[in-house]
Order: C-alpha cells, then sequence, then structure tokens
C-alpha cells in the first residue's frame, strides 16, 4: 500500500513551491520514506532570506523562493519549536540590532521585529541564539566586549533587551552555545583567546558570570562551539589553530576544562594563518560532530572534517578530513540535518552557494551530493534546517 502526504503550498512575492512526502509502506518489507526537507539561508548583506528545499531521494537542492527583508543577516537561527526566525541585522551605525520573523504552518516568513541593544554594544551584531530551555531568551553578540538578553513574545518573536552585559574590554565574542539543561551560556571569545561561562537565571533568563577559561594555547582563539546532549562535552572551534578543541564540563559549575584534546581542521604542513575554521555541528544521533575550516584566499580550499563521538560525548576518533568545493569566503558553514546523521549543509560566500554532503555508511568519508548556487553578491551566511 502506498500513502502519500503533501505540505502546504506557500508563497513568498511571486515564488511558489509544493513541498511532498512519499510514504511506502509493506508487511513485507522495511520502512521506505522520502522527504523534501526545507532550509533557510542567510546573506552578508543582501536583504534576502532564501528558502531553499533538498529532496533527499533524488538528492537535488532547488530554489523554493526568496524573502525580500529590510535587513541581511549573516548568522540566522531557529526558535526552539522553528516557529520564528532570529538574525543579526548586518547594518553599521547606531547600537547592535537583531531582527526576528515569525514562520507560518505554511513555511512562509512574515513581517520582521527589531530590538536594538540598549548599553554601550556600538558595533555591528554578528551572532543570536535562543536558549534551549524556558523563558526562551535570545541572546546577541556584536564582535565586540558586550552582549544583549532580549526577552521574547508568546510567538517567539523578540520583544525587548532586558539585560545588557560586558565582557572584557579587550573580548571579541563571536558565538555562544549552552548546556542542555539551560543552566549555563558559553561565549566564545575569539579576540580574547578565552572561553565565557555564564550562568542562566532559570526564570529571568538573565546571565550572571562564573568563569573566563583561557584556551589551551595561545592563538587558538575559539570562534563558536556546541555542547553534546550529555552536558559532558564542549567542543570549541579554534578559528586561529584551525582545530576543534575538546573541553570537559564540570557538572556542578558548569565549568568547562580542556580534555588535552584537539583534531586538525587543515591537513599538517600547511601554513595557519592561511586559513581560518568557522564551526562545528553535533550530528542528529549525537554519534557524530561535523565541522569546518575556510581558506583566506580563494587559490585555496577550505576543509570538512567528521569526528566520532562516543555515548558520554568523549570524541573516539577522527573520521576523515577532506577538502570542500570552494575557500568558503567568510562562510563554509555547516549545519547538520535533523533528519539523520548522513546529511549536512555547507554554504560558501566566496561563489554564492549552499551544497549537501553526505557521509557514506561507514562514517570514512562524505561527499557533495546536491549543489545550488545562489549569487546575490551576499549570500551565503548560515543555513538553518527548518524541516
Amino acid at each position: 500500500m502506498v500513502v502519500s502526504a503533501r505540505l502546504k503550498e506557500f508563497t513568498t512575492g511571486p515564488s511558489m513551491v509544493r513541498l511532498s512526502t512519499s510514504l511506502l509502506l509493506g508487511s513485507c518489507c522495511p520502512l521506505a520514506l522520502a522527504l523534501t526537507h526545507q532550509l533557510l539561508v542567510g546573506t552578508f548583506g543582501t536583504p534576502y532570506i532564501y528558502s531553499v528545499a533538498f529532496d533527499d531521494a533524488a538528492r537535488t537542492l532547488t530554489l523554493a523562493s526568496n524573502t525580500t527583508v529590510s535587513v541581511g543577516s549573516s548568522w540566522i537561527s531557529l526558535s526552539h519549536d522553528k516557529k520564528a526566525l532570529y538574525g543579526n541585522a548586518f547594518v553599521d551605525g547606531g547600537n547592535s540590532q537583531y531582527v526576528s520573523y515569525p514562520i507560518a504552518d505554511d513555511l512562509s516568513i512574515g513581517p520582521a521585529t527589531t530590538v536594538e541593544s540598549k548599553g554601550a554594544c556600538a558595533e555591528r551584531s554578528i551572532f543570536v541564539a535562543q536558549a534551549p530551555t524556558p523563558p526562551y531568551n535570545v541572546y546577541g553578540q556584536p564582535f565586540g566586549a558586550c552582549g544583549t538578553v532580549m526577552s521574547t513574545t508568546s510567538e517567539g518573536l523578540l520583544s525587548e533587551s532586558v539585560q545588557e552585559y560586558n565582557y572584557l574590554s579587550s573580548a571579541g565574542v563571536h558565538g555562544v552555545t549552552f548546556s542542555p539543561s539551560g543552566s549555563f551560556m558559553y561565549s566564545f571569545d575569539d579576540s580574547g583567546n578565552a572561553i565565557w561561562v555564564h550562568a542562566v537565571d532559570n526564570s529571568t533568563g538573565q546571565l550572571s558570570f562564573v568563569a573566563n577559561v583561557s584556551a589551551p594555547i595561545e592563538k587558538a582563539d575559539p570562534r563558536h562551539g556546541a555542547v553534546h546532549p550529555s552536558g559532558n562535552f564542549l567542543y570549541a572551534v579554534h578559528e586561529g589553530s584551525n582545530e576543534v578543541g575538546v573541553y570537559e564540563i564540570d557538572q556542578t559549575t558548569g565549568i568547562p576544562t580542556y580534555a588535552n584534546a584537539s583534531f586538525p581542521l587543515i591537513p599538517a604542513g600547511l601554513n595557519t594563518t592561511d586559513y581560518w575554521s568557522d564551526e562545528v555541528a553535533i550530528s542528529h544521533s549525537a554519534k557524530y560532530l561535523w565541522a569546518s575550516s575556510r581558506a583566506r584566499s580563494a587559490d585555496n580550499t577550505g576543509y570538512i572534517s567528521l569526528l566520532s563521538l562516543n555515548a558520554d560525548g568523549s570524541v573516539a576518533k577522527q573520521n576523515f578530513l577532506a577538502p570542500t568545493s570552494t575557500s568558503g569566503g567568510a562562510a563554509n558553514a555547516v549545519a547538520a540535518s535533523p533528519f539523520g546523521d548522513a546529511y549536512v549543509a555547507l554554504t560558501d560566500s566566496s561563489v554564492g552557494f549552499v551544497e549537501i554532503w553526505e557521509m557514506e555508511a561507514s562514517g570514512a568519508a562524505a561527499g557533495v551530493v546536491a549543489h545550488l548556487d545562489l549569487k546575490d553578491g551576499g549570500c551565503c551566511g548560515n543555513a538553518v534546517w527548518l524541516t
């Protein structure tokens, strides 16, 4: 028996797409599932949010819609329920700004809500993320020494700044992540070569300082990171030394300690100053960690890597390190799929495209299975999986 289901049509401006799912059921054979998955893609300044469809049976990427917005976002992230989209406001002048958009049931993107920082954060915002637990505040950073905590409405949209906080004056925080319980926020200080730890108040979402943890070597430069669902280990992209650094988290204090384990994101023998590592992403089952680096010159490629993780979050091994299609520009950002371990999205801003990479069943290698050019002069920032 074949059962077919279709998601609703959605339109944004003149573009329209129909996404479909096909489900094959049979008493004599295992379940076979083919889906079309939706991704959203941001840009470095051009005023668009792209909706991209990935068919995991045909292994194709297609442009579903292109939403014109008032301001571009080089970094986008989703609310915990995927009903709101957050982005940095890629504009200079004035205080740091952040935007949010409602995502309708038909997957269309609604009008923006903007919140401006109230404190001394005057640099362009570069990162924004929501806490994984109530009250679901949103945390924004410019590439500087301060940050903004924002409350949200019942729909998940940005409401107002509820706290402005400071790092050291020498800091340049590029990204944050949270413990699975939402009790701690970790800030990756690229300029200060450190990881900051803040406790998150479970009623107000406001922050209080816990610790500043120096990176294990000079010029490691932690940029972004992720915490394993077990809460035991944190993985930090060391942008300067082009490695993934592994840290073990104290379960009482929330403070990470370097676990004497780092894994290269460029091959041995290359000059680290020619590269700047970018992103990490934990796979759907938390059995793998994707990571990427970028090249500073278009004459060189970036690299993508996969690490196997043990159940407690410790790293079992580095599976492979492979060249990406291009340098990656300012992107080469990886986003692990929410529906399985095999797929990861990778964005490029040197040319302007999105790719889907598929891991081999053995986990020993991965390759590009789908590619979509989005050449608008600013694409592509990072991507997020909506479905």
